[in-house]
């Protein structure tokens, strides 16, 4: 398994796209109105390029919007990287104040260029909930909690969790009697509904996590996922390509793409074989070339054990005999 996170507009749109197909015959109706705005769509230096974003998304002229980085941050609220309830106007002028410059977000700096804006949402604080899947060896997790959204503070310790072998699936009733009892009685059925659904969709395209926090269910009936971060199999592309679509696996934020790591991703997703490439140091003395996923590990590991781990200049791997 080869674990990747994805861009949150990725995250998002498969779900709005796939979750009504998990869910029997009850339609959910998320929120798909997003766009992902990057420097090959406007210049941030000219304003009037960002007209042409509302030819094909007018709700982005009709609705209060939310706008913030999409390079897999992390509290981007708390680190001033969000902004919400905002018109059209206001965001085009929030993204040219940032993009293509330099961010700090703790100890990582990094070029801000990718950017997802979306309807904002207004509901009420009652109406934040924590849910995470996650995938492990022998066993799937559902974490929930209660409550959510930046505050929600140590989920791992006070949340509750629901495990499901490999040969199993949820059910509504085990979903609410082991997640949802703080939940108000009359949101509890759609919400284990919504529940079971996603976590076969988790399953089905071969996610590895997905947390959202906060999912949203005000009092229409609407569920919404407000802040998404997911990670999928990458070596199930094969599996999965027609339903993932158009998806990209972005370099962690503060860490550019090298073009040699472009090019080895590309042979590996047109391959059934595993190839991987990761530059560490470009400036590393030591440079490993192996054979297999299982000695590339212990190489990586002997050298850093050896005293050179600062000299460590790439990560790489090639097995499952891979053909020209």
């Amino acid at each position: 398994m080869s674990a990747k996170a994805i861009r949150e507009y990725h995250g998002k749109k498969l779900v709005s796209k796939w979750i009504s197909s998990y869910s029997d015959s009850v339609k959910y109706d998320i929120e798909d109105r997003a766009l992902l705005v990057t420097p090959s769509l406007v210049d941030p230096n000219d304003t009037a390029s960002f007209d042409s974003l509302l030819a094909s998304n007018d709700w982005l002229s009709t609705t209060k919007l939310v706008v913030k980085p999409d390079q897999l941050i992390k509290r981007r609220g708390k680190a001033g990287l969000l902004a919400i309830n905002k018109t059209f106007p206001e965001v085009v002028s929030w993204i040219q104040e940032r993009m293509n410059k330099e961010a700090k977000v703790e100890v990582v700096s990094g070029i801000l260029d990718h950017f997802i804006i979306e309807p904002f949402v207004p509901h009420k604080q009652t109406d934040e909930y924590y849910l995470c899947i996650q995938n492990y060896r022998y066993n799937d997790e559902i974490l929930f909690y209660h409550e959510g959204g930046v505050d929600v503070g140590d989920v791992d310790s006070k949340g509750v969790r629901l495990s499901i072998g490999v040969d199993e699936l949820p059910t509504i009733a085990s979903v609410t009697e082991a997640l949802l009892k703080l939940v108000p009685a009359e949101r509890q059925v759609y919400l284990a509904g919504f529940i079971v659904a996603l976590f076969k969709l988790f399953r089905d395209l071969n996610f590895v996590y997905l947390e959202i926090n906060p999912l949203v269910f005000t009092d229409d009936g609407r569920i919404t996922p407000l802040d998404m971060a997911a990670k999928i199999d990458e070596t199930a592309h094969f599996l999965n390509a027609a339903k993932w679509g158009q998806i990209e696996f972005p370099a962690p934020f503060g860490r550019a793409e090298f073009p040699e790591e472009a090019y080895i991703k590309k042979l590996d997703q047109s391959s059934g074989s595993s190839l991987k490439l990761t530059i560490l140091n470009p400036h590393g003395r030591v440079w490993t070339m192996v054979a297999g996923g299982g000695a590339s590990v212990v190489y990586a590991d002997t050298i850093s054990d050896l005293g050179f781990g600062s000299e460590l200049a790439n990560y790489g791997e090639y097995s499952g005999a891979p053909t020209l």
